[in-house]
Parts: C-alpha cells; structure tokens; sequence
C-alpha cells in the first residue's frame, strides 16, 4: 500500500490597517501581498489585488502574484553576465532566459517576521539568500518593510546587503484591478511619467535602445485606456503578447504612474525612487485568472541590464547598503 504524506507550509499572514477603511494582508511566503482592500467612491470596501482565498495555493502559483521578486526582477539574456571580468551562469527558467530569479527566487521563499507593529501600521520581514544560489554570488540578506499610513499609503521599502560583488534589482508584483467585480483591466486608465520604452525583441529581451513612445501604442504620457491600442498591428505588441515593456521614468520627482477606474471611481498612484517601471497587462493570465484580469506596475531597474552597459548599473557592492522606496497611494478620482 502507497501513502502520499502531503505536508502544508505554515504560512503566516500580516494585517496592516489604517483608520479609512484601507487595508493590507501580507504574507509570510513569498512576502506576497495577499490583499489591499479600498473604498470606491460609494464606500464599498473590495480588494483590489489579485489572489487566492487559499493560501497554500500560493505554493503551486505561475504568476507571482503579489510576490516579492529577486535577487533580478525581470529577465537576463541567456541567463549569464560578466562581473568582474567573470562569466556569471544563473538558472534559465524561461526557456533560455533567467526570469525573477528563478524557480527558487524571492517570490518562493518563507520570509522571517523580524517586526510587527502592535498597531498594525507596519511589518517587517527578512530573508537570507545564499552565495550561488541560482548562481549568484554573495551570501545576501533582504529586507522589506511595509507601512500602511493614514494618507491610504502603502509605503514599500527594501533593504539589501551582500558579502561579495553581486547584482540586485528586487520588485513587487502585484496585478491590480481597481474594480474586482470586472474581470478585466483594459477600460482603465493609465498615465506614466515617461516619454520613453525599451523595445524587446520576440524573447521579450531588450534591444538595448530607448526609444520615443510618442504616436506609437506605447504612450502614456497623457492618461488613456489601457486596451485603447492593445490590439494595434505593431511588432512590439506581438512581442509582448500585449503590454511587457519597461517605461523609463522622468526624473523630475512626480508621481511615476496613475491608474484609475470610472465605475469604482478609484485611483491609484505610485511614486519610487527606481528608474523604471514595468507595465505588464496581465497577457498570460489562465486558470482561476484570465488575460488582462489584472495589471502590474512593476517599479525596477531596466532588464537584462548587466548586459546593457547603457542601462543603469544594477551592481550592489560586497558590504554595501542597498535601499529603495516605493509608494502606493489610494484615492477616489
């Protein structure tokens, strides 16, 4: 007689509240977060990120959903880089691509409590990554602090600290939907504070150029709907299967993006320090989810950067700080 012992992560949740009604429930696995509830314009409180109601589904999850994502956001070419003047091999879980750090990233990790709040206005939680896991180097140590304030801001904050030379580029990655009683996100709204794209190519890798998203599908600069030309005959679109595609931010310190819904009358506006920000219309939704059911807003460095010499540098060096800072706030348009 066989016996299958099927064991279940104790997975811890989180909740942050605020006295407006807003909410946040975070997990311990994958520092996902689980839930933002908000009111629409009529007091209804829903939550307005997509998930499970179980959290072991989580295990089994494809999309990250919510998740914290590292030691790279986004993708890496072939999965290898030089630091140093070493060839760097990481784990190619995309077909011939490293993606969101692999099949054992951020995003799969038990995260420690290292603080919560009595009041429930912030957690903190920490996790150790070790040296050449997926292949990088150095022993790292992330930590992340959520915060919820009485402005309905969710403040996200992420330490880092490695002890040899590495790279390091963590996000979040929430799939929004600011009306859950819909299931799609293309009659929302949408503004980028960014003139410029990185094009990929069909693997969904950069092209290495930015270019000029005026008079192309790609311009956000002025709020339009986000399914307004998600169907237009352009290359880049195919590429995507929609919208995949990282927007380098102004640097004139405004709000980098704004989301909104007519119907719920919600509004959604992020601020980072990071120099861009990944839209991605939720093109390979399945399952419990279907395409374009919700859209991530990723705040990051660009992809495949550390083989992009005109890309920012996403080095984190042996014993220093790393430190970023992205804002969520909610209101009612």
């Amino acid at each position: 007689m066989n016996f299958i012992l099927t064991i279940n992560l104790v997975i811890k949740e989180y909740k942050l509240i605020n006295k407006n009604g807003v909410s946040v429930i975070i997990l311990s696995y994958g520092g996902i977060i689980k839930e933002i509830n908000t009111p629409d314009r009529n007091k209804n409180i829903e939550n307005i990120v997509l998930g499970y109601n179980n959290n072991q589904q989580y295990l089994d999850d494809g999309f990250y959903l919510g998740a914290l994502i590292g030691r790279y956001a986004n993708r890496i070419s072939n999965g290898v880089f030089n630091l140093n003047c070493t060839t760097v091999k990481l784990e190619r879980n995309e077909k011939n691509n490293h993606l969101h750090g692999g099949n054992n990233g951020f995003h799969k990790k038990q995260w420690e409590l290292e603080e919560y709040d009595v009041e429930k206005k912030y957690v903190k939680l920490k996790m150790f990554s070790n040296d050449l896991e997926g292949g990088y180097p150095g022993n790292l140590t992330t930590v992340v602090k959520y915060t919820l304030n009485q402005n309905n801001e969710l403040i996200i904050e992420i330490c880092g600290k490695s002890d040899k030379d590495t790279i390091y580029n963590p996000t979040s990655h929430s799939y929004f939907n600011l009306n859950p009683s819909q299931s799609s996100i293309l009659n929302h709204k949408l503004k980028i504070n960014s003139t410029k794209y990185i094009p990929v190519n069909e693997k969904c890798i950069p092209t290495g150029k930015q270019e000029n998203s005026k008079n192309t599908p790609f311009d956000f600069s002025l709020e339009k709907e986000i399914g307004k030309e998600i169907n237009n005959d352009n290359e880049q679109l195919r590429n995507g299967n929609g919208y995949d595609h990282c927007y380098v931010l102004n640097t004139n310190n405004h709000i980098s993006a704004e989301l909104s819904d007519q119907i719920s009358g919600r509004k959604l506006m992020i601020t980072t320090d990071q120099p861009g920000i990944q839209l991605y219309s939720g093109n390979h939704l399945r399952g419990k989810f279907i395409k374009n059911e919700g859209v991530c807003l990723e705040t990051q460095h660009f992809p495949d950067s550390p083989n992009n010499k005109t890309f920012p540098s996403t080095i984190l060096k042996a014993n220093e700080e790393y430190y970023t800072k992205t804002i969520y706030s909610f209101g009612i348009i």
